[in-house]
């Protein structure tokens, strides 16, 4: 199966990274996973036009600057006071989940917070100790238990087991002589 570990849905919040839903409709051919991401760079449709835009800041600068790291760095510090990444809410990434349920699947849907690699998340999403909230949400949308329970952790442990299975195949293929 396919995981798209750290991605949230392109047509939601335009970044590269993010799966388009002509992806997102084949999840289901493999068994594969999409984990929503918090990152507000991602999720947020403003904060994913600002972080486009620092990318391509940075390219410009590296280009100009080749040999000088630290005033790439001074002058990216610099636009970044300039044009602040807004965090946006929780309701960006169950915006995410719903858009990626519609399309791949309740079955294909997972989470990838990415808390330890991320410097801006929405509010109510600030750590682990916020999901209880993802929860609510969830309900609040009219997601049952079961599906929920998919979302939270049970996807991506089913395509984990499956992967497992197929490294075991695969290495016991290799070994038969």
């Amino acid at each position: 199966p396919v995981v798209f570990s750290h991605s949230s849905c392109r047509t939601t919040a335009n970044h590269p990274r993010n799966v388009p839903d002509d992806v997102l409709a084949r999840l289901p051919e493999n068994g594969g996973v999409v984990m929503i991401n918090f990152f507000s760079g991602f999720v947020v449709p403003e904060a994913t036009q600002i972080y486009n835009e620092r990318f391509a800041m940075t390219r410009e600068l590296e280009a100009q600057f080749p040999d000088d790291e630290a005033e790439v760095d001074r002058r990216l510090a610099a636009w970044a006071i300039k044009n602040p990444m807004p965090r946006g809410t929780i309701h960006h990434v169950l915006d995410h989940i719903e858009h990626a349920v519609e399309i791949a699947g309740p079955d294909h849907v997972g989470l990838g917070s990415d808390y330890d690699g991320v410097s801006v998340l929405p509010t109510q999403l600030d750590d682990a100790s916020t999901y209880p909230y993802l929860t609510q949400g969830l309900l609040d949308r009219g997601y049952s238990e079961v599906v929920i329970k998919k979302i939270l952790g049970e996807n991506a442990l089913r395509v984990f087991r499956e992967v497992e299975n197929e490294a075991k195949r695969l290495a016991e293929v290799a070994t038969t002589p």
